[in-house]
């Protein structure tokens, strides 16, 4: 399974798997986008993938999304708002 983990950074957000940076960006939600755009075209060729949401805001826990769903994906963000 590979693990795309979005992390909150010193300024802003990374995309990271394991503790090699992928892409830096400025918003949440935009790493969140690209993340998942990454674990989609893995699961296109038949390994499983995922993505984890971490760093949201003190004692929050990380969000793990599973699947395509971009309705859910949605509902995720729109809810630690």
């Amino acid at each position: 399974m590979i693990t795309f983990r979005v992390v909150k950074e010193e300024h802003g957000w990374s995309v990271r798997t394991g503790e090699q940076m992928c892409t830096p960006f400025w918003a949440k939600e935009s790493a969140v986008r690209e993340a998942k755009r990454m674990a989609d075209a893995i699961r296109s060729h038949g390994t499983c993938a995922e993505v984890l949401v971490e760093g949201l805001a003190p004692g929050d826990q990380p969000r793990l999304i599973r699947g395509a769903s971009v309705a859910r994906l949605a509902a995720i963000l729109n809810n630690q708002r």
